[in-house]
């Protein structure tokens, strides 16, 4: 081995170099925005007398901007100062600028993660886009050529004019990412293919982060408090969570809560990051968790350790249950009523009454245990008996704790404590789910589980208390733009009598509604007839190999009683998912765009569910991107987009950290790379341009809109009196009216105000003075933001559902208008689901030793920072899994292997990485562990097959429900999502 030595000189030379390079008096010489080659120059010219001087040169700049990261970094929203020179973006720093809300508690400052402090050199990074480009090869070939922007723009308006000729409207998919890119410019695309007519496939359908047992118990998943009400939290339980990973900026909440009293612990199968920083780690077989959550509800209701007077008043347990057909009590057997009103037993008057559908408060005193009789309208008289009753019947039979440790492997000793700590926090809890439960198969039945302790210990609706979702709201102006006629208040002024129009149509149907349920049923018609919005698995289904999956019943939960085709075929002809199956059935998909997002990373099985099937159908693939994505590389033209300091606009808005933040154009868009907002103007003209040049300006969808609610359709998107799409003004009405994106941002800020989300006197000039601005209060229109339930105040963190738990006991949006723990559906009923229980993984992908798992990893954001130069250097700098020693020795693996981890459905090779942290295979019912935590670009891996390729992408039949109560998609919700977690799989060496 040839010896190296390095001199001080030549150390301080390569050290101070990019520093250096941004600290010289110009940086001019550095050309076409990029940082390469400048260290040999500085080296060659450097002036090692003045090293002293180093320090001080880095802290030279031409201004300083306001910037974020418009990225799903949830919950995000860190503020930034960008600093730049001649040009270039050198620097950033946490701008630390968040006032104090609540002074018996932390604040927020700072905020930001090595992502963000590195931004400046992923915007220069080699894989940065900066042409539009066109693949002359074929898809995946990589060879492309530069062309120019009417070039591509017009070959995709041509390609997008032959699809509506061919295949109509709705074969036009659009796929976004979650708020990727900025969010006033995501509603650009929006904007677009809702005019076109396209198909908007919803965002949590793809990337699995739809909390499906949150929203089954409460209608509703997007409700959370701010993060600073983390503080005021008595017991922490960190379940299905990385927060040391994925919420860097938020975890100081978490340690401070420890000072003032608060028990952390950590429930996972593997003892990760978090786990060392918790007060307790409790190890929990995979996927089984609603098991020990059972055990634990069992303890708690079996030592009497229940906040009856909320369960009652709060919760299903009162209503009353038939034994004979296991359905609630309702009023149309009773005396010819509504369907959908149920009753409780009055214990003092020993009756059945009705339970209010308009509020929570009580007419009686319920009972919660007992068997009673009723007599119905026809004469007959039936047993019933309260939900709360069978609830306990069930956990006392099957999970007390000796019972559910067989099951989770969980101590019976470590369930009872679990559960008198429960009791001591109560009302204080803090359940702290990531979107690691949504991605199991059962993963419904663990978040129902989770929400049981919660509703039993009373520990929602008050100060550090609930359950974590995810929510892109309380910035509705944004969401405007997606219909107004045209930019301003006058176009607000068109819109607003629309929509009041549609909401009293909703309100007369039922008047017993809240102005919650009526926002979530205006969403429906909404994302039916403008936005288009549908979950993918119609598409999927119909038109790629996830057919083949998902008809594999062996991959399938057991207790799945007939094929998964029957379940589909019975939603589809039963006219369950009416107005959401798009494209129609026979219509075949032409074209195919995407935003902020990475399809060929993040779908399960991309490689055989997708690119061999549907990716062939589309005639023309294009995204929106600002680098070169695995997506890309497999598409047919990309548009490259400013980067996050190169365009004004905010990050998503979210309740978690609850104010608008904005970012600046500190510089130029590098290259030819343009805005979102500016791409879809063009191509919106551009395709109006094409139609009518062919004379093709009238195309009509084949699916049919709801006809009471014509007028609005008609109204706010490019629609004829006959429902036809129109394009013969399709460029003007893209662009709002507006020449230029400072008018747009500063009409998304007037709405918002105007709505109540944001302060009077909100607007661009004073959001760029100061940075960030927090939001005021929900508005009656928009479904996610109403979610909340409940008001922003100015001197404490957002605490949410206080307007079903205070003094306005407000009904849930709910089937039966409470927290839902009994769901009497048909097919929850055939599958012994009506109430939370415990079931196994299935074997996706087959019968194997090893179970696959995942997580956010913490060196990206996604796949965005994945090739970041600097990133790269703080780990290994390429893809690799953890796997117990155990395992790895039985196969002869040793750490930094090569393997091949395999399946019936796929394989892909990958290096090792051995630590104890990963749970090993025992035999019998304990299947060892390995994880990948996710986000790896695809090309990374040997022929281009990531960890995903291996991932079948199963979803549970029950997602398939579509008409029971609030089991009905809307936005982001009630979506069937693919299931990545605990996939069977093998590993040999390479």
């Amino acid at each position: 081995m040839t010896e190296f030595r390095i001199s001080r000189r030549t150390f301080l030379k390569g050290a101070g170099a990019a520093v250096s390079i941004l600290s010289l008096s110009s940086l001019g010489f550095l050309g076409g925005n990029t940082l390469a080659n400048a260290a040999e120059k500085l080296i060659n010219e450097w002036d090692y007398a003045g090293w002293e001087d180093l320090h001080r040169k880095e802290w030279t700049w031409d201004k300083v901007s306001w910037g974020t990261h418009l990225v799903d970094c949830y919950p995000g929203n860190c503020l930034w100062r960008v600093y730049t020179k001649d040009g270039i973006v050198f620097r950033e720093e946490q701008a630390a600028v968040y006032p104090v809300i609540d002074p018996s508690g932390p604040d927020f400052n700072p905020r930001g993660c090595q992502k963000g402090a590195s931004y400046s050199l992923q915007m220069y990074n080699p894989d940065r886009l900066k042409y539009p480009m066109k693949q002359v090869g074929e898809r995946g070939s990589g060879k492309w050529q530069r062309i120019s922007w009417d070039q591509c723009l017009t070959e995709i308006a041509e390609k997008i004019i032959d699809g509506l000729v061919d295949q109509g409207p709705e074969s036009l998919i659009f796929e976004a990412g979650p708020g990727n890119g900025g969010y006033i410019h995501m509603m650009a695309p929006h904007r677009l293919f809702a005019g076109l007519g396209g198909t908007n496939i919803d965002l949590d359908s793809t990337i699995g982060d739809f909390n499906r047992g949150i929203y089954e118990t409460f209608g509703k998943f997007q409700f959370m408090d701010s993060v600073d009400g983390w503080y005021f939290g008595k017991l922490h339980l960190i379940w299905h969570m990385n927060p040391v990973y994925t919420r860097i900026p938020c975890y100081h909440f978490i340690s401070e809560a420890r000072y003032n009293g608060a028990e952390v612990i950590s429930i996972a199968p593997d003892y990760n990051p978090s786990c060392m920083h918790a007060d307790e780690y409790i190890p929990v077989e995979m996927g089984s968790d609603a098991a020990l959550g059972n055990a634990v509800c069992q303890v708690l209701i079996e030592k009497g350790w229940v906040n009856y007077p909320f369960v009652k008043e709060q919760t299903d347990f009162p209503l009353l249950v038939r034994t004979d057909t296991h359905r609630f009590l309702n009023a149309e057997e009773m005396e010819g009523g509504r369907k959908d009103q149920f009753y409780m037993w009055d214990a003092a008057g020993k009756k059945a009454v009705k339970a209010p559908l308009d509020t929570l408060k009580l007419p009686c005193d319920p009972a919660l245990e007992g068997r009673f009789k009723v007599t119905l309208k026809d004469g007959n008289s039936v047993e019933v008996q309260p939900v709360f009753d069978q609830l306990k019947t069930m956990l006392n039979n099957e999970y007390t704790p000796d019972k559910a440790s067989k099951i989770c492997k969980t101590h019976p000793d470590t369930i009872r404590r679990l559960a008198e700590k429960c009791h001591k926090a109560r009302g204080h809890i803090q359940i702290m789910v990531g979107w690691n439960s949504s991605k199991y198969y059962h993963g419904d039945l663990i978040e129902r589980t989770m929400c049981l302790i919660l509703a039993l210990t009373g520990s929602l609706g008050n100060k550090g208390s609930g359950i974590r979702g995810w929510a892109e709201s309380l910035f509705e102006g944004a969401l405007a733009q997606i219909f107004k006629g045209h930019e301003g208040l006058g176009g607000l002024a068109q819109e607003l009598p629309t929509l009041k129009r549609a909401l009293n149509l909703i309100r007369r149907e039922d008047p017993t509604m809240t102005d919650e349920m009526s926002a979530i049923k205006l969403e429906e018609v909404y994302d039916r007839m403008m936005v288009n919005m549908t979950v993918p698995a119609f598409l999927y289904y119909e038109h790629s190999d996830y057919k083949k999956s998902w008809d594999n019943k062996a991959w399938h939960c057991p207790t799945m009683k007939r094929q998964f085709s029957e379940y589909y075929n019975e939603a589809v002809s039963k006219g369950w998912w009416e107005g959401f199956i798009r494209p129609a059935i026979g219509q075949t998909p032409t074209v195919y765009c995407w935003m902020g997002t990475n399809p060929a990373r993040k779908n399960r099985g991309w490689n055989k569910n997708i690119l061999t099937s549907l990716w062939k159908k589309y005639k023309l693939i294009f995204g929106f991107e600002t680098r070169w994505s695995t997506t890309v590389l497999y598409g047919d033209y990309v548009l490259p987009c400013a980067g996050f300091y190169e365009k004004l606009d905010t990050r998503f808005p979210t309740p978690h950290v609850p104010w608008l933040t904005i970012t600046e154009d500190a510089v130029k868009p590098i290259g030819e790379s343009k805005m979102e907002w500016e791409i879809c103007a063009m191509l919106g003209k551009k395709i109006e341009e094409v139609a009518k040049k062919r004379g093709q300006t009238r195309f009509t969808p084949k699916i049919k809109p709801m006809e009471k609610f014509r007028f609005a359709q008609e109204h706010m998107v490019c629609r004829t009196e006959n429902n036809d799409i129109d394009l013969s003004k399709f460029g003007q009405w893209q662009c709002m009216g507006a020449n230029d994106f400072n008018t747009i941002f500063e009409d998304a800020l007037n709405t918002s105000v105007f709505l109540g989300n944001l302060p009077a006197g909100t607007n661009m000039a004073k959001l760029r003075e100061v940075g960030i601005v927090r939001f005021a209060n929900v508005s009656p229109f928009d479904g996610v933001s109403m979610n909340l339930a409940t008001d922003i105040k100015p001197d404490e963190p957002i605490v949410p559902l206080t307007w079903h738990t205070g003094e306005k006991k407000l009904p849930y949006p709910t089937y039966h208008r409470r927290m839902q723990f009994y769901i009497d559906h048909d097919w929850f009923l055939e599958a012994q689901e009506q109430l939370p229980v415990h079931k196994d993984n299935p074997k996706m992908g087959g019968d194997y030793p090893l179970r696959m798992t995942s997580g956010h990893q913490r060196w990206s954001v996604h796949s965005i920072w994945i090739g970041n130069q600097q990133l790269l250097r703080t780990h290994q700098g390429r893809p690799f899994m953890f796997m117990s020693p155990l395992d790895a020795e039985q196969r002869g693996i040793k750490d930094g292997d090569l393997v091949r981890v395999f399946n019936d459905f796929d394989d892909f090779k990958v290096h090792v990485k051995i630590t104890p942290a990963a749970r090993p295979n025992k035999g019998g019912t304990m299947p060892g562990q390995v994880i990948i935590y996710h986000a790896w670009e695809p090309y990374m891996f040997e022929g281009w097959k990531s960890y995903d390729t291996a991932i079948p992408g199963m979803i549970k039949w029950l997602d398939l429900v579509n008409n029971y109560g609030h089991l009905h998609y809307w936005r982001w919700n009630w979506c069937a999502q693919p299931i990545d977690r605990a996939v069977s799989v093998q590993v040999e060496k390479a």
